[in-house]
């Protein structure tokens, strides 16, 4: 595009307030957003000028003009500027202000200090009687103690004003550093309007996005998970989203414009380096072209997977106020999933009951992506952590352990010796769990323990079930009861291994 004369620019600049437009629309990603503006562009006009905040990417400005008309946009010219002086003139005056009350007080404290010096220097006045010089005492100790007493007053009252002062002064920084430059944008017209004209426009911003929050409350009585999924929003970029049309995305956006290059295909006989003497065999490395020409393709982020089609979902969450600085929640869905509820207790690792919910989504799914979920059980909190979902199958999702299932783990093991001639060891295991449902309804309980397995021919396993007994599925061992209110149910297993006394063994438990 055509580029604006700098002098054009100069004058220009001195007739134009910083006002920033209205916001319109946004699009809120986890990291960033898309905004949308739209002004005026009156008639008889050929130029407009937008004003875009510090945190805008200007390379992502796009332009459109709404109402049909043979105009078209021939120059496009980006400015730095200061923000308006309105947004940094208060901390002006209150630097000012501020220096002038240390100034204040520096004065009362240089006073106070004349004023002590010259109470101290009274002591060295003559006294007619010792009545006398223990009056001139008390006056010099009382008068000192005031005026010491007042001057750390002072002293802290300055400490706190520096405080305010350099805290002032930083934020002025912010304000008016690089970093907090604006952008204002010259958008040329081909020609002079004829009636007024909608100039649409967006672009990206830094500074803002949103995260995932959800509580997952189990019902174990009834056989359901309640879920809230809420959006916290954050955006600093200095300007209130009032009454803004708001969507928010799952997932960031991917713009790649080109496709990536076909390298050529070669298969050869692998060169080999062959130095004198006795180094090393060397291969040739690889090409320095072909070598920075891999690297994007190994470092390039994975594509966000595809939902019906799509790269991301995207939620209206309608019109409403976002105020810079300030973090916003707004809920985007809630629901009840149909459950069954299980616990889980892996005795030998620890007697901890942990409930579970087992779900199957298919009808209704809904992907929701990672967030941190505040987990509850009956609507009591029990904890915190990260929770996403993208299957609609075998979901299983467990809700801290439960103290009114209780486990009771006895241990027995044996080691001793078979036989004068054989020389084997022998070790055997025994255990007995008994569970305890103090519950006023039943509970369906799965127990788990892994099963051993030999790693030599000469290490002999033998096994000792009682009923109930467990299903072996693959290495592991699983028990399913079910434990009647206010019952309980014990099971009784074991193993025995032997080996050759000369063999060292890990026995692995």
């Amino acid at each position: 595009m055509k580029y604006l004369p700098l002098s054009f620019l100069i004058v220009l600049s001195l007739l134009i307030t910083n006002s920033f437009a209205k916001p319109t629309e946004v699009i809120l990603y986890p990291q960033g957003a898309t905004v949308s503006e739209h002004v005026i562009i009156p008639q008889d006009a050929e130029l407009t000028t937008l004003l875009l905040p510090h945190v805008a990417i200007p390379e992502s400005l796009k332009l459109v003009l709404l109402k049909p008309s043979k105009q078209k946009i021939s120059a496009i010219e980006y400015e730095s500027v200061l923000p308006d002086d309105s947004a940094f003139q208060e901390l002006r005056e209150l630097i000012s202000r501020l220096e002038q009350e240390i100034d204040a007080i520096d004065d009362q404290v240089q006073s106070q200090t004349l004023a002590l010096n010259y109470w101290q220097t009274q002591r060295d006045l003559p006294v007619n009687t010792l009545d006398d010089a223990r009056e001139m005492g008390k006056i010099i100790r009382d008068e000192s103690i005031v005026l010491l007493q007042a001057t750390t007053q002072l002293r802290q009252q300055k400490t706190e004003l520096s405080k305010q002062l350099q805290e002032a002064q930083i934020q002025l920084k912010k304000k008016t550093g690089n970093s907090q430059r604006n952008w204002r944008v010259y958008v040329r017209l081909s020609q002079p309007t004829t009636a007024d004209i909608k100039l649409a426009y967006s672009y990206r911003i830094g500074r803002a996005g949103w995260q995932s929050s959800y509580t997952l409350n189990a019902l174990p009585g009834q056989n359901q998970v309640e879920w809230i999924w809420t959006a916290k929003i954050m955006q600093q970029t200095g300007i209130d989203w009032d009454g803004v049309a708001l969507k928010i995305a799952t997932a960031e956006p991917v713009f790649t414009l080109t496709p990536p290059k076909i390298r050529p295909w070669e298969i050869h006989e692998e060169q080999e380096f062959r130095p004198r003497g006795n180094r090393k065999v060397m291969t040739m490395a690889m090409p320095q072209e072909m070598a920075m020409d891999a690297v994007p393709a190994m470092a390039a982020p994975p594509a966000p997977p595809r939902i019906e089609g799509q790269l991301f979902d995207i939620y209206d969450l309608g019109r409403v106020d976002i105020a810079s600085g300030k973090e916003s929640r707004i809920k985007i869905r809630e629901g009840v999933w149909a459950a069954e509820f299980s616990y889980l207790v892996r005795p030998l690792q620890s007697e901890q009951v942990f409930l579970e919910a087992n779900l199957d989504l298919i009808e209704n799914f809904l992907p929701l992506p990672k967030g941190m979920a505040s987990i509850q059980v009956d609507g009591v909190h029990v904890g915190q952590r990260n929770f996403s979902l993208h299957e609609k199958q075998d979901i299983s999702m467990s809700f801290g352990s439960d103290p009114s299932v209780v486990v009771d783990v006895q241990t027995d093991h044996v080691a001793g010796e078979k036989g004068l001639l054989a020389r084997k060891n022998i070790y055997n295991w025994n255990w007995t769990v008994n569970f305890t449902n103090h519950k006023s309804f039943a509970v369906d309980l799965k127990i788990e323990d892994s099963y051993p397995h030999s790693g030599h021919e000469k290490i002999v396993l033998k096994e000792s079930f009682s009923p109930p007994l467990p299903a072996r599925k693959k290495d592991l061992l699983i028990w399913n009861l079910t434990i009647p209110p206010q019952g309980e149910q014990l099971i009784n297993y074991g193993f025995q291994v032997t080996y050759p006394e000369d063999m060292p063994v890990s026995l692995g438990r």
